[in-house]
Parts: C-alpha cells; structure tokens; sequence
C-alpha cells in the first residue's frame, strides 16, 4: 500500500491529547507528509444557563468558546509546524464529538485518524465510552489510539493476525508507517472442539495429537500469509500460540512490550463485524501501548 498522505488528529485540548497530536506530527514528518489537520470539536453546551453567567446571548458565548479553541489549536498548530517542520492546519467544529469527527474525516478524505486514549475527562468516558471507541464503531478510516508519550518513532510492532483480508490490511499498514521496525506478528489458534473432546472423555494422547495438528496448520498458514512480504534477508518475529485470542494477546504484549499494537478492525467471523472485533474491542481496553486498527480498503 502507498504511505497515508494525509492525517486528521482529533485533539481536545488536553495534556493526553498533546501525545496523540506530538505523535502525529512525528509520524507526518517521518513519512514525508504533505498535510497534518487538528481538528477540534467544541459539544453542545447548556447555552441558556451560561448566558446569566457571561451577560451574552447563547450565540455569543457559543462563539467566544470558539474563538478561545480556534486561538488554542492554532497555537499548538504553529507549535508542532515549527518543530516538526511541516504544515499543521486547525479547524474547530461544533457538534457532537464522535460523529463530527467521523464527518470531518471523511470530508477531508484524511488517510489516518489519530485520537488520544484518554481524553479530559477521564472518568466521564469510562461510564459513557470513550470517544475513541465511538469513533472506531463509527468510522470506515483507520485509526491510531495513542495512549503513550512519544518519545521515538515506533521500534518494535505487534501485529496479531488471523489471516483474513483485515489482517493482511493491517500487517500493510504497520510496515508502511514503521518500515525499519521490528515486527511481531502473531497467530493465536483454538482446535475446534477440544473442550468437547475433553468432555467426553477423549484419551488425552489423541487430544494433544489434535492440536498438535492444529498448530501444524497455523505455522503454514502463517508461512503463506508473510511469503513476499519483505525484502530479502529480513523476516518477522513469528508467534503462534494456542488459547483465547484477546488474553493471549494481552499476555504477549507483556512479554515483546511492543510501541504499537496494529489489528484489523474485523476478524474472519461475521459476528466480529457486528460487534466492532471482539478481539480487537478487548485488546484495545486492555493493553498499555498505542494501537492501530486498520480499516481494509
């Protein structure tokens, strides 16, 4: 896949914001991006209340918040052009948050939608869900979660993988935005019906011969799924692991302790496209490091 050109970073103004816009920046420098856009939304006030309070009609407070974002964001905008040395543009929006943030990416056509992990009000979001969540259901844009300083440039990916078109999507994207990283990439795989093989009383012997064969048919399908996808005399780190998807997931991020995390939004199961990726909804909440969902084209 070509380099994404152009990033959308949704930014509330807060201090875990400023990760997700300082990793954006760096990313668009890296990847010799043309264009990085910060978008703010301002959601809809209780106006009526706050017009005692400030003395204006509701329209003119709507508007002094805005101009106090407008000036905020484009500060932090001439901020991250001037480090980074690239163009950084800012729009405030008002409206409601997730959905103006899906609408604005799509107007822009931006190739990468960056959002912060927490936002200002952390504990808001863990009753209501966060915003990036929301937008993640929401949107057909692929999406960058930061949830840590960023300090570097992505050194070492974990890119789980079951070997449908979303995984292969994803595996693109993590070597199109980290090429000189090391890279994971890991296989989980449950034999059908052992559990109920178990239960009736099965020899243990033939159980563990039935996934021995079903390890076998991973580690092929994992050799055909990366055959061509690097260049000569360099390869990935191979993991194939038996058990639950998410927990032994989440397990393997403790051991690799990997900068990001890069999944497709959707597995092979048709249930998982209606549920936003159960395996990836569990990865995102309970995992440290950034992650990138990556939508297929």
């Amino acid at each position: 896949m070509e380099k994404p050109a152009h990033i959308l970073v949704a930014t509330d103004l807060s201090s875990h914001a400023g990760k997700a816009e300082a990793r954006a920046a760096m990313l668009a420098q890296a990847l010799g991006m043309a264009k990085l856009t910060l978008l703010h939304m301002l959601p809809p006030l209780p106006l009526q209340p706050l017009r005692a309070l400030f003395e204006r009609t509701p329209l003119e407070t709507e508007q002094v918040l805005v101009n106090a974002a407008q000036a905020e964001l484009a500060a932090r905008a001439r901020r991250l052009g001037e480090k980074y040395r690239i163009e950084v543009t800012s729009v405030v929006r008002v409206g409601r948050v997730h959905l103006g943030i899906v609408a604005h990416a799509d107007e822009v056509n931006a190739d990468l939608v960056v959002v912060g992990g927490y936002g200002a009000h952390l504990v808001r979001e863990l009753f209501l869900g966060a915003t990036a969540e929301k937008v993640l259901r929401s949107s057909t844009r692929t999406m960058l979660i930061v949830k840590q300083e960023p300090l570097s440039p992505y050194k070492r990916l974990l890119v789980p993988v079951d070997f449908s078109p979303s995984s292969s999507r994803a595996l693109d994207w993590g070597m199109a935005i980290a090429a000189d990283a090391e890279i994971d990439v890991a296989h989980v795989y449950e034999a059908p019906y052992e559990s109920t093989l178990r239960y009736a009383s099965v020899e243990d012997k033939a159980v563990e011969d039935y996934r021995t064969l079903a390890r076998h048919q991973a580690q092929d399908a994992m050799g055909a799924f990366l055959k061509h996808r690097r260049p000569a005399g360099t390869d990935f780190q191979r993991h194939i692991l038996h058990g639950h998807p998410a927990a032994a997931i989440r397990d393997l991020t403790e051991t690799v302790q990997p900068d990001l995390i890069v999944m497709g939004k959707h597995g092979q199961s048709e249930i998982e496209k209606l549920l936003l990726g159960s395996v990836t909804q569990h990865v995102l909440s309970e995992t440290r490091c950034d992650m990138l969902v990556a939508m297929e084209s």
